[in-house]
């Protein structure tokens, strides 16, 4: 057997052999989700997904004649695609470039986006291998159709309004093609959008008194009125099939206590997208163990134990299993800068060609594996809490190298394509190592952990708003040659990377006082004052927008502060760091109340049904998404 067969019997021995149920008080065996015609055996992982079974199918959809499926073995960098069974070459193997969205036409042609996060880092949108149109970096672009004649995507390009576009298929030569815009979206900011024949529906928040909800646009330029549903918290929903006749669609809103909403969106946005942990089969060649996969993880295990379902401890059981499964030892990729136990990344050297094992990529997964199996307790088996701590133990021998005796700091690795090889390394690399560390028995390392901490703490300036670092440590500005007043001149860290370095605080007793806990609350307090466009530093400078929301440690830290902006949806709610944001924050002790109204929108959205639960068992039991399959459901209230 080669060596990735014998990981994938492992895989299979973890998944079926060390099942979680015995050990669970909701026992439960299968994941349905009608809608989307998936379902997920708990107990083998098996992702079933409209007819076409395996352990990480991502995707399978139709067009006309045309069947389309994206699945990966474990440790795969790129998907194995399929269109009518022959595989696709999607041209992304050494490219530095990421899979966008994908689709298959009725003519059995295949389009899709990659984004590049190296070089000139441009979108290209391709077709059947042949790049049709590209866009300059700090352009977003989402694929949204692909029609006979054209492309319709939602393009926005830096300091102008979002633009429903149609870009055409027909012509070959991308200079003279120009774009059709359909829909200016002037003053509004779209999050998800629907289509029929003569509109386009959005999700969107829109300023001049329109407010957030449902908007139903005419296409070829039509004007953005007052929405047909006006609600913070509506959204599209997919039904089974029946529900959503006539060209219908479905949109949800939602309302409740703080623990019924924290509740509702973290299991909502876990089981309904990338539902059987289809991404865990990924290598971290794109980033996606370390900032997907990892948040996943810790968003399952933290719900399991909060409430004892084993649907949870399955899944999680799963990821871990298929996360370690995915190392750079189990698929041939070990090397003199990549250890066996780690998982390399291509997305950040210089031409995106070379596989680096940074720092804070292997800290981030080995530490969520680390404390999901510390959640799930009795339910993380013992062959996978055995392979988690020797793989904690290999990392902290790997990166012994570049520690730094006399900074007393870790360095990034001086002999990688990297721009920053041989510095010191930023704060949350440091942090989130110090975490690994201290997890593991050597009481040498644990000294050195909490030097580490000790180091940052000293580090942390007060406001009147809170706490406030910089990315960097001061040592690495003074080997800069900046002096004090120069390193003041330094702004100050990112709201993203410091909820990085707030989660690997947060796993650590004793480390944060009840001052600087206080101070750190004032900050998460500050930050969400500017409403849902954050600035991106901690202290209110630079740029503003929904991506420096604050997720992931924010809301370890700052519950409080947290509890209420969380109590409905956030920007990027779908987004790993926020599920976990939500999980963290969900109180199985607190009231629970959770009301799901259920509209079906044409020329006006009118009311299909209402649901209303007094408690999560109530929600999980019966609910128009998913079906959970075990002994004794019981019904909601409808009203």
């Amino acid at each position: 057997m080669t060596r990735k067969q014998i990981t994938l019997a492992l895989v299979a021995a973890c998944l079926c052999l060390e099942g979680t149920a015995a050990t669970a008080r909701e026992d439960m065996d299968r994941l349905v989700l009608p809608a989307q015609g998936t379902s997920i055996d708990l107990e083998s992982g098996l992702v079933r997904k409209n007819g076409v079974a395996g352990l990480c199918v991502e995707k399978v959809s139709r067009a006309g004649p045309n069947t389309l499926v994206v699945a990966k073995s474990p440790g795969d960098d790129i998907p194995l695609i399929t269109l009518n069974g022959a595989p696709s070459d999607m041209d992304l193997d050494g490219t530095g470039a990421r899979l966008g969205t994908l689709q298959a036409t009725r003519d059995g042609a295949l389009v899709w986006l990659r984004h590049f996060k190296t070089g000139n880092k441009q979108t290209e949108l391709l077709e059947d291998g042949a790049v049709r149109y590209s866009w300059p970096a700090g352009n977003v672009v989402r694929l949204l159709r692909a029609t006979g004649s054209d492309f319709v995507l939602l393009v926005d390009v830096p300091g102008q309004q979002s633009r429903l576009q149609k870009w055409p298929r027909e012509t070959r030569s991308t200079q003279e093609a120009a774009p059709v815009t359909l829909v200016n979206f002037d003053g509004c900011v779209p999050a998800r959008l629907r289509f029929d024949k003569h509109h386009v529906w959005a999700r969107m928040s829109c300023d001049r008194g329109r407010g957030d909800g449902i908007y139903r646009i005419e296409l070829d330029g039509g004007a953005i009125e007052k929405p047909v549903n006006r609600s913070e918290t509506a959204e599209f929903v997919s039904l089974p099939k029946g529900a959503e006749s006539d060209g219908q669609i479905a949109v949800a809103t939602v309302s409740g206590s703080e623990a019924g909403l924290h509740f509702y969106f973290a299991v909502k946005g876990l089981l309904l997208a990338q539902a059987g942990e289809v991404r865990a089969c990924s290598s971290d060649a794109e980033g996606l163990q370390s900032w997907n996969q990892s948040y996943r993880l810790r968003a399952l295990a933290s719900l399991f134990e909060k409430t004892d379902v084993s649907a949870f401890a399955d899944l999680a059981v799963k990821s871990m299993s298929l996360t370690l499964a995915a190392q750079d030892g189990a698929n041939d990729r070990e090397g003199l800068t990549t250890p066996a136990c780690g998982w390399s990344s291509r997305i950040y050297s210089g031409e995106g060609k070379d596989r680096l094992s940074l720092m804070i990529n292997q800290a981030v997964i080995a530490n969520a594996l680390h404390k999901g199996c510390k959640d799930l307790g009795a339910a993380c088996p013992a062959r996978l809490r055995d392979q988690i701590g020797q793989t904690a133990g290999c990392l902290a021998e790997a990166f012994e190298p570049d520690f730094d005796v006399e900074a007393g700091l870790y360095r990034i690795r001086e002999d990688i394509d990297f721009r920053f090889s041989g510095e010191v390394a930023p704060w949350n690399w440091q942090l989130s190592f110090a975490g690994l560390l201290r997890a593991l028995p050597d009481k040498n390392l644990t000294l050195r952990a909490n030097t580490i901490f000790d180091r940052f703490l000293k580090e942390v300036k007060r406001d009147a708003d809170g706490s406030l670092w910089r990315y960097w440590p001061e040592s690495y500005y003074r080997e800069k040659g900046l002096d004090p007043s120069g390193i003041r001149d330094q702004r100050f860290e990112d709201t993203g990377h410091a909820g990085i370095s707030l989660m690997a605080l947060a796993g650590q007793a004793g480390t944060i006082d009840a001052s600087l806990a206080a101070a750190l609350k004032d900050r998460a307090r500050f930050l969400l004052g500017f409403g849902p466009e954050t600035p991106r530093d901690l202290d209110g400078s630079g740029p503003r927008g929904t991506r420096w929301f604050p997720a992931g440690g924010w809301a370890d830290i700052a519950p409080e502060a947290l509890g209420e902006a969380y109590a409905g949806p956030v920007p990027g709610a779908q987004s790993a760091d926020a599920l976990y944001a939500y999980a963290s924050l969900f109180d199985p002790a607190s009231d629970f109340d959770l009301r799901l109204d259920l509209l079906l929108c044409s020329d006006a959205c009118v009311p299909y049904r209402s649901l209303s639960y007094d408690s999560w068992h109530a929600f999980l039991d019966n609910n128009p998404f998913f079906v959970l399959s075990r002994n004794g459901p019981s019904n909601p209230r409808e009203n």
